[in-house]
């Protein structure tokens, strides 16, 4: 998994982690769901909401000054994913989880709870 900040644009460990160049930290729900937006991961393409192409291309724009631009579905899409944890009526140890867990950790787990229950 890689994961750039959202306001600077060089690459951390997580998405919701301080970054280690500007020492920056995703703190609004907006932020959080910009900072899942600018993660990648190789091995498990279906929690990618942009490809690592336009992901490094939003890099460069922030870094020369701009501000991130998505559409609004794609923006939508990681909203959806993000708050499906919250949203949905999960045991407490569940959302207790999803309090403590960065947001990506969130949307793998619903992913993986959605394929155990429909994929059968």
């Amino acid at each position: 998994m890689k994961s750039f900040c959202i306001y600077c644009g060089n690459s951390k460990a997580e998405a919701h982690q301080i970054c280690g160049s500007c020492a920056a930290t995703p703190v609004t729900h907006e932020d959080l769901i910009y900072s899942i937006i600018m993660s990648y991961s190789a091995d498990e393409p279906y929690l990618n909401f942009l490809s690592i192409e336009e992901i490094e291309a939003l890099c460069e724009e922030i870094g020369s000054g701009g501000k991130i631009e998505v559409s609004p579905q794609v923006f939508a899409q990681a909203k959806e994913a993000y708050s499906a944890v919250r949203s949905m009526g999960s045991p407490p140890l569940l959302s207790k989880f999803s309090r403590k867990a960065s947001p990506m950790h969130m949307v793998i787990l619903v992913l993986v709870l959605l394929g155990l229950i429909f994929g059968g």
